[in-house]
This record gives C-alpha cells, structure tokens and sequence, in this order.
C-alpha cells in the first residue's frame, strides 16, 4: 500500500510512545520535520532501495550496530542480518514488493559480530504508478529484554532437571544458585541456602579434596573435571564448569548425578569377569597344552583329516587363552595390583626388541618397517616389559589391518617433556564411527576378514598401561588410508608420584 509520508511519521511516532500533533490545521513542513527529527532520535532507522541496496542510517543505527554509514551505503542491506535469519530477507522483499509493510522481530549482526535482537516495521514507498522504489525501516533495540528472557527459560529448565545442580563462589564455596533436586536434598526452599556454603550444607565434606579435584580448572588446563563421591550411602558423578558471570565473578558450575547403580553393574560385571577368566584359564592350558602334545606326534602318527581338526582346535584354543590372559591383565591394572617395575629405560632399544619379536608375525603379512630415530637415545622411566607389551599390540595391530605388500611406519622422537612413538600403517583404516570406542575392552573396528581378528582387548591394555606411566595414546585415522597411533611418556614420573605399583 502507498504511505503519505506523514502518515508515516504519525505511525512510527505512535509505535516509539510519542504522540505527533493532533491539530490538523497546524499540521505543516516544520511539524513534520520535528516529528521524523524525533523519530531519528527514539528509533534505528535506515532506508534502502528496491532491492535492497542500503541508502541511508541514522545515528541510533551506527550506535546500535557498530557500523558507520559510509561502511553500508551501496552494500545490500543484508550484510547485516544474523545468518539464522538471512532466508527472512527475500520473504521481507517480496511482501514489500507488494505494497505492504512487514513487521517482526529480527537477529542482525552488530559489526562485531554479535546479535542484536530488534523490533522491526518495514514500510515499503511507491511512486504515483505503484512500483516499489525503497523502504523504510524502523527498529527498536529489545537485546536487553531478550537476554533476560533467554535466562529465565534457562533457569526454568535447569530448576526441573532431576540431577543436582548448583552454582558456588570459588574462593568460599557459598551457594549462589540451586535447582529444586539440589534442594530437596536438605529440604531447603529458594531462600535456605542464601548464605550457606558446601562446609555447612555437607558435615563430612572433604573441601581439601574438592579443591584439589578443580584446582586445574582455575588454572586454565582444562575446562571440565568429573570425580566421583559416595553421599547418604550412595555414588554421585560429579561434573564441574568453570564460568564467569557479566560482572567477571567466577562461580564454579557443579551437576551431580546419581550413578550407583552404574557402579553396582560395573562392579558385578568385572566382578564376574574375573570369577570367569580364573575359572576358564586353567582348564584352557590344560585342553591347548594336550592337543600340542598330540600334534607334536607323542601320541603316535595321525591322519590329515585329524591333522587339521586338531590344528584349528589348537589355533582356537590358543586364541582362547589369549582372551583370558588379556581380561586378567585388564582386572589386574583396574584393581592397582599388576607389578610395575619402573626404571630408567632406553625405547629405542624397546621399539627394536617389540620390531624382532614381530619379525615371523610382520612376515606373514607381507608388511616390510620402516623406522626413525630408533637408532637415536629416548630415554622414559618406565616398565620395560610392559612398554614392551605396548609396542608389540601396536606393531601386530598394524600388520593385521595393513595391505599386503605395505609399509608399517615406527618412528621415536624426543623433546624436553618426553618420548613421542609412533606406529602408523596404511592399510585399511578404521570406519568413524568405531573411533570413539576403540579403546573399550572387546571393541574391534568392522573389517570383515576374520583372520584380522584379535581378542579385542588389546587396544585397551595399551590405554590402560600407557596411562598408568602418565602418558597419553592418540588415533587418527582415515578409511582407505591407514591408522596412526601417536603414544607420548614422559622422561619421568609427575612429583609426587612413585610410579610404581606392586602386586597386593
């Protein structure tokens, strides 16, 4: 629809809470000048053409958006909406197009690159044959309002959450907030708490140990810490989040969840584990050791057909074995009672012990090493037999998912915190969607071929016993192009710590 352009001033002045002259006949230029000049001040303003080439902003726009006028005159006016709301630009064109105004509220980018939330009416202007030639735009700055709803809906959200939720001072540990699950705990209202800190709420509170727990998110390292806390005779996870308000306090942001019966179930599941793998490995050595003495011919000459049976029984009863022995080792590392004699070693001569011990294994796979910097020193505080252990899963897990004919790259380099070692290969990769998990216990990447198979433990005796040395186990790797495991242990043990753990 056409617009006078007093109608127009009228209208907008109405919808700013100021209102225009009422006399009709006192109504001229001057009149109307005042009221658009007043307009100009309450509102952001800005004109634009047909399609939407920016051709002029008020004061109020370059304060509210952080542009100057000369940075958006020719530029199209949408340089300036938030990307989520980009596909709103052609739908406001097209109603403007056809004479009518259109009126909501809109994100735009301030020149930092900020959202500003705004209150937008959008009158189009014809000329005397009806065409669109520009428009008109006026916005009114609602960010505030806007950041004060957004945070009673969060708020809301978290008060009906069912796990604990709660926001302490850093320095007192004083509750500045808590959800109503937080509450009922000590059958508190909203205004029990004021006041009241995690010394006064918790009797046995272990505050030495709570601030040792977050000291590495004061200190920047990290951005989250999780530790577990048995309460009321149940175990709580608890998750902690450094945050910092508008004001620059910082508050620790804490959620605790109930997770006891994840802890029973792990309980009885390794408690189970174990009762299996003991019960399992005796009989195995028994049934393994026997059939070798058949084939070995201590029983007399056999027929090809019992040749081959006996054979894949023996391969499978082997591989048996393997998978007690491996589920042992893991229960032994979880319950601190496997043997850790740590010393001063050389990996270098570890890596070229694991690469002479894989020799037959590599071979078999038609995969030829090439090493680097073996022949170098890299001195780690370590076990040697189970850095060992580590590098000959690496290396025959390379072999396995390598091609035929390929390459396994083993290469030691050293810097002033540790040893770095890499394993990588280029063979068959492993898929996305089974690197989050690799490192579980029985977790095998989807490969299809059967012989590649191993027990599925051995990448988690890797993690375990490279962690256990203070060290770190990276993966990358790419479908079709190969796997690379990057291990890093430091020359020695964190202060503090022994690094050695022996048998219970």
């Amino acid at each position: 629809m056409s617009i006078s352009l007093k109608h127009l001033a009228t209208t907008c002045l109405r919808k700013i809470g100021l209102q225009p002259i009422q006399a009709r006949d006192l109504y001229d230029k001057s009149l109307l000048e005042r009221e658009l000049a007043a307009m100009h001040d309450h509102s952001i303003v800005s004109t634009a053409s047909a399609d939407g080439i920016m051709l002029h902003c008020n004061a109020r726009f370059e304060e509210a958006l952080g542009y100057a006028e000369a940075d958006l005159i020719g530029k199209e006016i949408s340089v300036i909406y938030a990307e989520v709301d980009y596909e709103r630009f052609t739908d406001i064109r097209d109603t403007l197009a056809e004479g009518q105004s259109w009126s909501g509220e809109q994100r735009l980018k301030h020149k930092n690159g900020a959202n500003v939330w705004v209150r937008t009416t959008i009158y189009p202007v014809m000329d005397d044959a009806g065409n669109h030639i520009k428009s008109i735009s006026i916005r009114t700055d609602i960010t505030d309002s806007k950041h004060v709803q957004s945070e009673k809906d969060m708020y809301r959200a978290l008060h009906m959450m069912q796990d604990e939720i709660f926001l302490l001072g850093t320095k007192d540990l004083r509750y500045v907030y808590m959800n109503e699950a937080a509450m009922r705990r000590f059958d508190w209202s909203a205004q029990d708490f004021e006041g009241k800190t995690m010394m006064t709420a918790h009797q046995d509170f272990d505050r030495e140990r709570f601030e040792a727990e977050v000291g590495p998110l004061l200190e920047g390292d990290v951005t989250e810490v999780r530790f577990n806390e048995d309460l009321d005779g149940e175990t709580y996870e608890n998750t902690v989040q450094l945050m910092r308000t508008a004001d620059g306090k910082e508050r620790f942001a804490c959620i605790r969840h109930n997770v006891s019966e994840r802890v029973a179930l792990d309980k009885a599941k390794d408690e189970f584990t174990a009762t299996v793998s003991h019960e399992l490995r005796s009989p195995l050595t028994s049934i393994k050791g026997g059939i070798g003495l058949v084939l070995s011919g201590a029983t007399g000459e056999l027929t090809d057909k019992a040749r081959n049976l006996l054979e894949i029984a023996h391969r499978n009863s082997e591989r048996l074995v393997f998978i007690v022995n491996d589920m042992l080792e893991l229960d032994k590392i979880a319950a601190g009672k496997m043997v850790f004699e740590m010393r001063e070693h050389d990996a270098g001569k570890l890596f070229s012990e694991a690469l002479m011990a894989n020799e037959s294994y590599l071979a078999q796979y038609g995969v030829k090493v090439v090493t680097k910097g073996l022949e170098d020193t890299h001195q780690i505080y370590c076990d040697p037999d189970r850095m060992l252990q580590v590098l000959n899963n690496l290396l025959s897990n390379a072999a396995k998912f390598s091609n035929r004919g390929g390459e396994v790259h083993a290469i030691l380099d050293t810097s002033a915190e540790g040893v770095h070692i890499t394993v990588q290969d280029f063979g068959v990769g492993i898929p996305k969607a089974a690197q989050a998990t690799i490192f579980d216990r029985f977790t095998q990447a989807k490969n299809g071929e059967m012989e590649r198979r191993g027990t599925g433990l051995g990448l988690s005796i890797v993690k375990a016993i490279v962690e256990h040395h203070h060290g770190t186990v990276e993966l990358e790797s790419q479908e079709g192009e190969g796997t690379t495991f990057r291990i890093f242990v430091p020359h020695s043990t964190p202060q503090g710590s022994t690094g050695l753990k022996r048998a219970s």
